[in-house]
């Protein structure tokens, strides 16, 4: 018996165990076509999660030009409010963050690409 990890939710498991303690999963009458489909299930769906992060950080941004440009002075000029400057600032690192997690899951955590 060893500890392995769950190929449908990532967690720590027996081997000896038919069902993910965690996510009540049917593993142990899987066989190795099935463990690989619920790898890139998981995968993709991370993959989905960093998608529709980067849609709302644009929401953000686009917001957050919005407002800049209704308060203040008019149009786009300096200073700019902290309502708007919250908004752009937490929308541009969102947008940074969400592709650097897209990348770093399809450079390195693609399952259909297995490193032997």
């Amino acid at each position: 018996m060893s500890i392995i990890r769950c190929p449908a939710c990532d967690r720590r498991m027996s081997s000896a165990a038919e069902v993910c303690p965690h996510c009540h999963e049917q593993v142990g009458k899987l066989s190795e076509p099935d463990r690989e489909r619920l790898l890139v299930r998981r995968w993709r769906d991370r993959l989905y999660r960093a998608r529709n992060l980067t849609y709302l950080a644009m929401t953000l941004v686009v917001a957050g030009l919005i407002a800049w440009s209704l308060t203040g002075p008019p149009g786009l000029a300096l200073p700019i409010a902290l309502v708007p400057g919250l908004l752009l600032g937490t929308g541009f690192i969102g947008y940074i963050a969400s592709w650097s997690w897209m990348i770093w899951l399809r450079m390195f955590q693609d399952p259909r690409k297995r490193r032997d």
